[in-house]
C-alpha cells in the first residue's frame, strides 16, 4: 500500500485511539516573524518525514497572537459525535489563537489586521469562491528539496469555523503545493465553510457546542496531499487560512505530520483523503483541482446540524 494511503487510514483512526486531554495552544512561537516561521515550520514536520527544508516564511500577527502550536488535541463529544483528534503541530487562524475552550460567542472575533494575498486572491477566483477579497492572511510558507522519487507531500488537519452555520461570507484553508492548491473537501468545495452548499464537512457545535472548542462548526480529522512538480529542483508549500469580504466571524486550522511520501505503483492524485489515482496514468500528471474526484472519509457520525439566528453582519 502506497504511503499515502496509509497516512490517511492512520489520520481517520486516531480520533478512536487517542486518549482524552486538553487542548494547549502556545501562541510564544517568535519575537519576530523569522523565528515564527522557523519554530511554526519545525512543529508541522513529521519526524523522519523527508523534508528538508530551505527556508521559511510567516505571515502574521505576533502581537496580538494569531498563530501558535498546540498539543493534545483530542476533543470529546458530550452528545454522541465522533471524536476529533490529532497529533501535535500548528495553529493558524484568521482571528486570535487564543480561542476559549468552550463555545461561549455567538460571533468570536479577533482583529489580526494582516491584509491580503495576490496568490490567494487568484486562487480564490479560479476556484469560483463566493469572494476573493481576502483579509486577515494567516500563512507559513516552506521551500524544500525532498529524495528523488518523492512526488507528493501530505499532512492532516481539523478546520474549524464560527462562519457556520449560517454565515455566507467565508473564510478559507489552503494547502498549496508548488503552486495549486488541494485544499477541496471530499464534495470539491473548497476548504471553508459556504453557506447552503458543505455544510455536511462540518460536525455541529453551536451553542451549547458538544466539544471543548470556541469554533460552532468542526472538520472531522481529514488528511490532505498535495503533488510535487518533478520538474523542479526544489519545491514550494504554502499553508495559508484567511477571511473574505469582512474581518468576522473567525475560524481557524490544525495542521500536523508533514512527510514527503513516494508512490510505488502507478499515479497518485492530491486532495482531501484522495486515494491513490488508477494506476493507468503512466504520467502521473496533476490534475486541475476542480476535476478531482475526492472521496468522504470518516463522514459516518456526523452530528445533524442545528440552526440558529445570529447578528447581521
Amino acid at each position: 500500500m502506497k504511503k499515502i494511503a496509509l497516512a490517511i487510514i492512520a489520520a481517520a483512526g486516531m480520533a478512536l485511539s487517542a486518549p482524552a486531554s486538553a487542548l494547549l495552544i502556545n501562541t510564544a512561537i517568535g519575537a519576530d516573524e523569522t523565528e515564527a516561521a522557523t519554530t511554526l515550520t519545525d512543529a508541522l514536520l513529521a519526524p523522519g518525514g523527508g523534508i528538508n527544508v530551505l527556508s521559511s516564511t510567516f505571515v502574521g500577527n505576533l502581537s496580538t497572537p494569531q498563530s501558535g502550536t498546540y498539543s493534545d488535541l483530542n476533543l470529546v463529544s458530550s452528545a454522541g459525535g465522533p471524536s476529533i483528534a490529532l497529533d501535535d503541530g500548528i495553529f493558524l487562524t484568521s482571528g486570535s489563537a487564543e480561542i476559549p475552550a468552550t463555545n461561549t460567542d455567538s460571533a468570536f472575533t479577533g482583529v489580526p489586521a494582516t491584509g491580503g494575498d495576490a496568490e490567494v486572491t487568484a486562487i480564490l477566483d479560479a476556484a469560483a469562491a463566493p469572494s476573493s477579497v481576502v483579509n486577515d492572511v494567516n500563512s507559513l510558507f516552506i521551500e524544500f528539496t525532498v529524495d528523488p522519487g518523492v512526488n507528493s507531500v501530505n499532512a492532516q488537519f481539523v478546520f474549524g469555523s464560527d462562519e457556520f452555520p449560517d454565515q455566507d461570507v467565508t473564510d478559507f484553508f489552503l494547502f498549496i503545493v508548488d503552486g495549486v492548491n488541494y485544499a477541496f473537501f471530499p464534495d470539491n468545495s473548497l476548504v471553508s465553510f459556504v453557506v447552503g452548499v458543505n455544510a455536511a464537512n462540518f460536525v455541529d457545535n453551536s451553542n451549547p457546542g458538544q466539544y471543548d472548542i470556541e469554533y460552532d462548526g468542526l472538520s472531522i480529522a481529514l488528511g490532505v496531499s498535495g503533488l510535487l512538480d518533478t520538474n523542479l529542483a526544489s519545491h514550494t508549500l504554502k499553508v495559508v487560512i484567511g477571511d473574505t469580504a469582512d474581518s468576522a466571524f473567525d475560524s481557524g486550522v490544525f495542521i500536523a505530520g508533514l512527510t514527503a511520501s513516494e508512490s510505488t505503483s502507478g499515479g497518485i492524485c492530491g486532495g482531501v483523503d484522495q486515494p491513490p489515482c488508477p494506476d493507468d496514468d503512466p504520467n502521473n500528471e496533476v490534475p486541475e483541482p476542480t476535476s478531482l474526484a475526492l472521496l468522504a472519509a470518516g463522514a459516518a457520525g456526523m452530528g445533524a446540524i442545528r440552526r440558529r439566528r445570529r447578528t447581521t453582519r
